[in-house]
């Protein structure tokens, strides 16, 4: 099965297959045979490639920590927007309801020029109200809503194009 983990800003893919009681791990096209005994709750053997690591691994919400050999890392599980977003070369990120709401604010206006992770709208939808952020850097060219509108699914809000889009 494919799955990615986000470090930073940056999307890691990978593939984890089952082999023989093992897992075959695939990342950036190299193989890695990789055996993963648990010895308590969030304690590991992690044998990889012939090698034997002693792990911890401890799940909260989308974050991993991960602690191996003296070293903790964290590591995030990417939501389907920070997928989208890794996986957008065309250079245009069009911002969309991603559930039945209203717009309670611009951030930003046309014109504006914006960077990967900026809030540009805040949505409320059943009674939350959640800031939508774009995915590249760019500047803001189109904005479809404004404050008070109600939005259907997947309504267009607004369109970040990236400065140096051919």
């Amino acid at each position: 099965m494919k799955y990615s983990l986000k470090i930073n800003k940056k999307i890691i893919p990978f593939e984890l297959t089952d082999k023989d009681n093992n897992l075959e791990v695939i990342i950036d096209e190299k193989k890695y045979s990789v055996e993963l005994v648990r010895i308590d709750s969030n304690l590991y053997s992690l044998i990889c490639d012939g090698s034997t690591y002693t792990i911890a691994i401890q799940k909260q919400g989308k974050e991993i920590s991960l602690f191996f050999k003296g070293d903790l890392f964290t590591y995030e599980i990417p939501s389907q927007r920070d997928k989208g977003g890794s996986e957008n070369t065309s250079g245009i990120d069009k911002i969309s309801a991603p559930m039945p709401g209203r717009v309670v604010k611009l951030l930003k206006s046309v014109g504006d020029i914006v960077t990967e992770g900026d809030g540009v709208v805040v949505v409320e939808a059943m009674k939350m109200e959640s800031e939508l952020k774009t995915t590249i850097d760019g500047k803001i060219t189109e904005i479809s809503v404004k404050e008070g509108d109600t939005l259907d699914l997947g309504a267009h809000i607004l369109t970040v194009e990236s400065q140096d889009k051919k």
